[in-house]
């Protein structure tokens, strides 16, 4: 899967009719000297923290913690 998959796929999930897309949201940081910096995602569901990820870009955090959610939700990221 490519690095955007499960964000992208975790945004098509709350475009379905029904499900609210206001309640996705994501928290950003990042920890670390700016040549080794940490950013940290979570990924949270009506205020929930649903996933959580941790890498070197905020584009990989961004994804892990997707990913953490959609398995959270019951979603396949296979």
């Amino acid at each position: 899967m490519s690095q955007t998959t499960h964000t992208t796929s975790i945004n098509n999930y709350f475009q379905v009719p029904g499900r609210d897309p206001a309640a996705l949201s994501f928290e950003e940081s990042s920890t670390g000297p700016s040549d080794k910096v940490v950013w940290t995602v979570v990924c949270k569901v009506n205020g929930q923290t649903k996933g959580t990820g941790s890498a070197s870009t905020k584009t990989e955090a961004r994804n892990l913690a997707s990913k953490q959610a959609l398995e959270a939700l019951g979603q396949s990221t296979a």
